[in-house]
């Protein structure tokens, strides 16, 4: 039976936005994956600002993803009722699916992992597309460094520069019992946050073609980020 190809795209979705559907079918594309799923955090232990109900989240990711059929949805955070941990989350997902997954993860993010639950556990699990937004900040050799402090802070990892394709970079994470593959690769950057688009609902200006149009009716109808 053939494994399928499993792309994770993980968030706060304060709200989802037109960049998140962007990136996550340019990558979906560019992988070859079979779907693409979103997870949105129940409580996000990165995060300091306030964020709309984990359902009204959900049900924006939900009408934001729904004319895409190779686009997913999973509760699985919202479900556990507590703090959101990747390593629980891909754990948890690896058990139940018969898939290689494919974690996205920003640059910057990337570079933070050594502050996650159980950093080295994570590459038990998952591949990891770090995906660097065409002008932004994290350079090759800015995670090649990264990468040697990494395995210094958890020598039980082991990484491996395999080679470029194209714009992509490819690096091998290996130890006892796992192998798991990292490619750092550029993606659009259409200028788009969710937190400006809550900036926006406040000061009451719109937020048309910045998120779905059904989003934006439902920010509306449910008074959110007044």
């Amino acid at each position: 039976m053939e494994v399928e190809r499993l792309g994770i795209l993980g968030g706060t979705f304060n709200p989802i936005h037109l960049g998140h559907l962007v990136v996550a079918e340019e990558v979906r594309e560019r992988f070859s994956l079979d779907r693409m799923l979103f997870i949105p955090d129940y409580i996000p232990p990165h995060k300091s600002v306030d964020v709309a109900p984990a359902r009204d989240r959900l049900t924006m990711v939900r009408i934001a993803i729904e004319n895409n059929h190779s686009f997913g949805l999973s509760d699985i955070e919202i479900r556990r009722g507590t703090k959101s941990y990747t390593v629980d989350t891909l754990k948890e997902l690896k058990g139940s699916v018969r898939a290689a997954i494919y974690f996205l993860v920003g640059s910057e993010a990337f570079l933070q992992l050594h502050t996650w639950r159980a950093p080295p556990e994570l590459f038990h699990y998952a591949h990891f597309v770090i995906m660097e937004r065409v002008g932004g900040k994290v350079t090759f050799e800015e995670l090649e460094d990264y990468l040697r402090e990494f395995h210094i802070r958890f020598p039980q990892v082991e990484f491996y520069y395999q080679g470029k394709v194209g714009d992509l970079h490819i690096f091998i994470a290996q130890g006892e019992g796992f192998e798991s593959s990292l490619y750092l690769t550029p993606v659009v950057n259409i200028g788009i946050s969710s937190t400006g688009i809550r900036r926006r609902v406040r000061e009451g200006r719109s937020i048309k073609y910045r998120v779905p149009s059904k989003v934006e009716e439902f920010i509306y109808g449910m008074g959110l980020y007044r």
